[in-house]
Formats: structure tokens, sequence, C-alpha cells
């Protein structure tokens, strides 16, 4: 049932046992040299040391060092939401117009984070005490949730002696269920500075139209920079500090890459589910992924409404817009693919077989499986209106803030930090903070108003969650607006324990509305959490029955889960469609063809396809220009989260950034094809004609280039 090419991305600490396999495939560096965090490396850097995850929390996207000083080069997708705060914080639409600092004194304040992986620590011993030590399926759940934050606690607290646990974050990851768990420390760096974004214009090229689709000429590239405290110390924003000084940096490579050539990249790629039963699948394809094209569609379309109240509104719903626009899109891409490459049936296949194999053992596995998945679904529907008036995916950003508080203040902040829901422990409340802060921030009053009555209508035919309404009344703007105010001057206070603003939100509107359901909540979460114990359990059986019924070489990789994974392959084309064959770079010119036609009503969004005018000037002064690489195509296996990671040849030069992958390639959650998973970077060639031809920022240029 396991095919060695089930996957084409690995855990980084997996990068000694499959070294053979690269080496097979154009490899010219050594494991000891990419994976940072298994070997004892001493002063030598490694490639993993140059990476990083970067996000308002440290985490959504991938970047990687490309200077000594801290220089960072990642999507501009990933960067939106930093660009997107500091156009509202300095009244200027940095999105649209792009961004070029001239110096480092120019370089923009960000609420962005960056995490360096140092460490990856076997901890499953300890963290299967505790499974085998307890049979019932909730139980079991909530006790691996206290293992693993006790765990990652006291690593936290071990590598930061001097008190300093801001500059550390220690998680738990699992990686096999009911098997495999590690321990991830990473270093924090707190002062991430904005260096350089090209306009959406060419940033996102293209659009919702060009998204997952191929040929691409998107320019999906920002350069960020770490700062320091003058010890080197991670830091705060100060005006005192300075550029970080990695471990490890890339080197950008000048000639790129070409058809056939190897390439390798690491990030942090999402989630996976490559060992999905057919059971799981049928739930994605008949629930989940149906279920979220509806919601994100409607979201959306109330986006394009409230979006166009001010030029405030619409760069406050860019980033719900962007993310919004992205998993749509995805989504539908995905169940139809799923549904033409006959994934289900593939899959159904193997099931027969591994019976063929196993018995009865592994039908009853298989039986139980479905029978949950089952569950799972009659429960949706509750699950769904519930998760509205919670404000989830997008939703309002006030239903969120008073669900939080609620449960914090009226139930959490009362128990020992030991016996908290994760998120509510003092380790994560930082985090968790800075989080419904910025989505306060964000809030557009028409938008939410108009999503919390979507929530309170659709939760209408469920008698447990028909008291919410009644609290928040008929007047939804004014409720909304107040509450508003009062939970963003009191939010972060009454986290940190002030009994004064815990006062005034409790009895805030929307937080008395979010306890009118909380046992209901609680209920629901804990069926589900006791349903997915019990899968895990016999998921975990189920993989031991793959194993003992496949080849010896077999590998059984964990799937992806947003920790430091390895991927490779070819530059390389694909038979997208009959009689259309795919080549694997795309050119200047394919951005001014498609500007023109667009202009000519010849196809697509003209917005989404409106070429700079300056660079149009630029290559009809100089048409060789027009040969300018632009994208590449290339088959290594990546899912979300992969944004952003560094694409290099064999060499471990820098030649793309990964951004995208095309259509078939939407599949690779689910599956990896030599045929058809397909990944895509903006060329490096790109990247250095738009910093130093197109905006002759010389500075960066030099920096980029070691000169």
């Amino acid at each position: 049932m396991a095919s060695p090419l089930r996957f084409r991305t690995w855990p980084i600490t997996a990068t000694k046992n499959i070294f053979p396999l690269l080496q097979e495939m154009g490899l010219k560096l050594t494991a000891e040299e990419i994976d940072g965090t298994s070997f004892s490396c001493g002063a030598k850097p490694t490639f993993s040391e140059a990476l990083v995850s970067v996000g308002s929390t440290g985490r959504g996207g991938t970047g990687s060092f490309i200077s000594d000083n801290g220089l960072i080069i990642t999507n501009w997708h990933v960067a939106h939401e930093a660009v997107r705060v500091a156009s509202l914080a300095a009244d200027k639409d940095y999105l649209a117009d792009g961004f070029s600092a001239n110096g480092q004194a120019d370089e923009i304040k960000s609420p962005y984070e960056c995490w360096i992986t140092t460490s990856c620590v076997d901890v499953s011993e300890r963290v299967m005490a505790v499974i085998k030590a307890e049979p019932d399926p909730l139980k079991r759940a909530n006790a691996v949730r206290d293992c693993t934050q006790a765990i990652a606690a006291e690593a936290q607290k071990v590598a930061t002696p001097d008190g300093s646990e801001g500059s550390v974050r220690c998680d738990v990851q699992e990686m096999l269920p009911n098997e495999s768990y590690v321990l991830f420390t990473k270093t924090r760096l707190l002062d991430v500075r904005i260096v350089y974004s090209p306009p959406k214009s060419l940033g996102n090229f293209g659009g919702d139209t060009d998204n997952f689709e191929w040929p691409r000429h998107t320019a999906d590239f920002a350069l960020l920079r770490a700062y320091a405290s003058p010890d080197g110390a991670p830091a705060t924003y100060s005006e005192q500090n300075v550029p970080y000084k990695p471990r490890s940096s890339i080197v950008v490579s000048q000639s790129g890459a070409e058809n056939d050539d190897f390439v390798f990249l690491l990030g942090f790629p999402g989630s996976t589910m490559r060992y999905a039963p057919v059971s799981r699948l049928r739930f994605e394809d008949e629930v989940t992924v149906p279920a979220r094209v509806a919601d994100f569609g409607r979201k959306l379309s109330m986006i394009s409404k409230h979006e166009k109240v001010s030029p405030e509104a619409a760069l406050k719903l860019k980033g719900h817009k962007k993310g919004l626009g992205n998993e749509y899109k995805r989504c539908k891409g995905k169940i139809v693919m799923m549904r033409k490459l006959g994934l289900i049936k593939e899959r159904a296949a193997e099931e027969t077989a591994l019976i063929a194999k196993a018995g009865e053992e592994a039908k009853k596995v298989l039986d139980r499986l479905t029978a949950i998945y089952g569950e799972l679904k009659e429960m949706s529907a509750f699950t769904a209106a519930q998760d509205a008036l919670q404000g989830i995916y997008g939703g309002s950003g006030v239903l969120s803030a008073g669900n939080l508080l609620n449960e914090y203040v009226n139930h959490e902040f009362a128990k020992a930090d030991e016996e908290r829901e994760s998120r509510f422990r003092e380790r994560n409340l930082a985090i968790l903070v800075k989080y419904f802060k910025n989505r306060l921030n964000d809030v557009v009053l028409p938008y939410d108003c108009e999503d919390i009555a979507d929530a309170i209508k659709g939760a209408s035919v469920f008698d447990e969650l028909s008291g919410f309404a009644d609290i928040i009344g008929d007047d939804i703007q004014a409720a909304c607006a107040t509450s508003h105010e009062v939970l963003s001057a009191n939010l972060e206070k009454a986290m940190a324990g002030d009994a004064a603003a815990m006062e005034v939100v409790k009895n805030d509107r929307f937080v008395r509305a979010a306890g009118s359901m909380y046992d209901a909540y609680v209920r629901n979460r804990d069926k589900e959490r006791a349903l997915i114990s019990e899968r895990d359990e016999l998921f975990a059986k189920l993989i031991e029955l793959m194993r003992a019924h496949s080849g010896k070489n077999v590998v059984f990789y964990p799937d992806c889960n947003g920790t430091l994974r390895i991927s490779a392959g070819h530059v390389s084309g694909y038979r997208a469609a009959d009689a259309v064959q795919h080549l694997s770079k795309t050119t200047l010119a394919g951005v001014l063809d498609k500007a023109g036609d667009a202009k000519a009503g010849g196809g697509g969004d003209v917005h989404e396809f409106d070429c700079p005018d300056r660079l149009v000037d630029l290559v009809q002064r100089d048409p060789s220009k027009a040969e300018t690489p632009c994208c590449l195509l290339y088959s290594t296996d990546t899912v979300g989260g992969n944004s952003g990671s560094p694409v290099m040849n064999a060499n471990g030069e820098l030649v793309a950034v990964n951004f995208d992958r095309q259509r078939q390639g939407l599949m690779n959650e689910y599956k990896w094809s030599s045929h058809f998973s397909r990944s895509i970077g903006v060329d490096v060639r790109f990247v250095l004609f738009l910093v130093g031809v197109y905006d002759s920022n010389e500075r960066i240029l030099k920096e980029m280039l070691r000169k």
C-alpha cells in the first residue's frame, strides 16, 4: 500500500537516510551540510540554519537568509500582511505601489517574527508511555496534550537559563499518530523589517485568474531583514538594534536553472494526508471541502462589497481577501482534481489489497474508521454553525475575540496552568494575545455585522445555539460597535489577569453570548476530540499493518505538519492535457503578452494583468530584456507552507523562490506524482532584474550578490 514514491518531501532529520537518493538525483552536497538539527556541526554552517518560518506569530510561510546581514527572501504573498500593516500605519499603499528601501534606516518596522529551527529531539518514548497508560480516548487525548505541553515548557526553560523565554520557542509535534513525537526548538527573531516589495501589479501579476495555473509570470518575492540587539541576541524592535548575523546564508545564483537541472528546497509545509483511508478522503470530498468553498465564497462576496467603504477598509480587508481567495480557488481545484484523477478509487484498491494480505484485522480497522467519519459527518452541520459564531476562517473579529475572552476569563483563568487548554497556558498567551489584537485592529464594522447576522441565521436551527441571538439583540450594528470598542480596550489587560478589565469583558454582550453556547461547545469539542483520538489509535494500527505487508525497503515517512522538511526534484515541464505540453520556464515577454491581451480585451481581468507602464517602456527600449526568465517549473513535492521556500541547485545556490503549484499539483496534499506534481518558483534572474534594473537599488543588489 505504501510506495517509496508516496513522498518527495521528507523531515529534515531524514536527510541522512535519503542521501543516496538525493545524490543519485544530482545533489553535490553532503547530508551534514544540509541538516543542522541532527548532526554536531560545530562551527560549520548548514543550510537548515539559513531557513526561517516567517509570519506575524512566526508561522505562515518560509524564508531564507541570503546575506550575512540578516537579509531574508520570501514571497510577496507571505510578506503581504507585513506590508499591509505598514501601509495602514503610514497611510501609504505599499501593497499597490511597492517599496524599496534606499538605506537600512529606511527599512520599515513590521509585526513579523522569524523562527529558526535549531534542534529536533525524539521524545516518543515519554509520550507513548502516556498513550499506553490511558485506554479512554478523551482522557488519552487530554493526557497527550498535557504531556507534550510539559515537555515543551521544560525544554524552553532549559534553553533560556537567563529567563528570556521570549527568544526561544519549543513545541512537540506529532509525526506519526500514537508512534512518533519530536521536540522542535526554534530561535525567535522578534524584529523583522521590510526591505523591498514589488508593487501588486508585479508581485501578484495574474491575480486569482493565474493562481494555481501555468504558465506564470508573477514576481512573487519580497525582501525582509531580521534585526537583533547590539550584542546579537534576539530582541523586540528598537532603533538601537542592528542587522542579525545568521550562522548560515544561501548564495544567490546569477545564472538560475535550466530544464532537467536538479533542484532541492527546504521549508515548512503545512499538512498532507498521504496515508488517509478512503473514509477520510470521502469526508474531505463530501463535507470539508464543499463547506469551505461555500463559506469562503460567501465571505469573498461580502469583502467585495465592504472594501469599497473607504481606502482604509480596503486595506484592512486585504488580508482576509488574499487568504480566502487563495483557499477558495485551492479548494475548488482540489476537489476537481481528486475526482478527475480517481484518487478515492485508487485508495480503495489499495485497501482491498491490504485486506487480502492482512485479513480481518485490517477490515475491522477500516470499518471502524468509516464509522468514525460517519459520526463526524453527522456532527458537521452543528460544528459549522458553532464555528461561524466563533468567527473562524476570516469571519468577524468581534465574534472571535468574544469567544476567546469568554473561554479564558470565565473558564480557563482559574485553572492551574498545567490543566488549561494548550493555547491558554502561560507560555502561549503572548502569541495568542498578539494574534487577537491584530484581528480587532482589522475589524471593518459593516463586514463584521453582516458576518454576525449570517452566523446567527445559520445557528438558528439549533436550540443549543439560540441563546446567542437573544443576547446580541436586533441591533447588531450597535452591539458590534460597542463590543469592538470594549474588547479592543480591554483584551490585552484581561488576558494578563487584570481584575478590572476581566470584569468589564465579562459583561460585554459578545462575551456573554459566547458564554450562552459554551457548554454545547465543550460537549461538541470533547466528542470530536475523543473520536479523533480513537481515529489516531486506529491509524497507528493501519500503518503497522501496512508496514508488515510492504516491501523491506519501504519507509513510512510522516505527513507534513508545519515542521522543517526537504524536497527534491528537477526543472521539468509536463503534459497538461491532450496536445498541450507545458515547458519549464517563462520569460518577461509573457508578462507583456498577457498585459497586452488583457488591455485589448483578449482575456483576463485587466486589473489582474495591469503591468506597470515603466516596465513596458524599459523592455521596449531594450528588447533583449524580454528574454529575462520569470518563473520556473519543477517536480518537487510542496504544499501550503512551502511558500517562500528557497529553491537551490545541486551546489546549494538559490535559483528560485517557491510560491505556488499548478492545478494538477493541488493533489499534493493527498499524493505526489512525477507525472503531474509541479511546483512554481519566481526565477532568481527576475528577482535580480527587478531589484537592480527596474528599481535601480544598487545597495540591495550588491548585498544579494555579496559584492
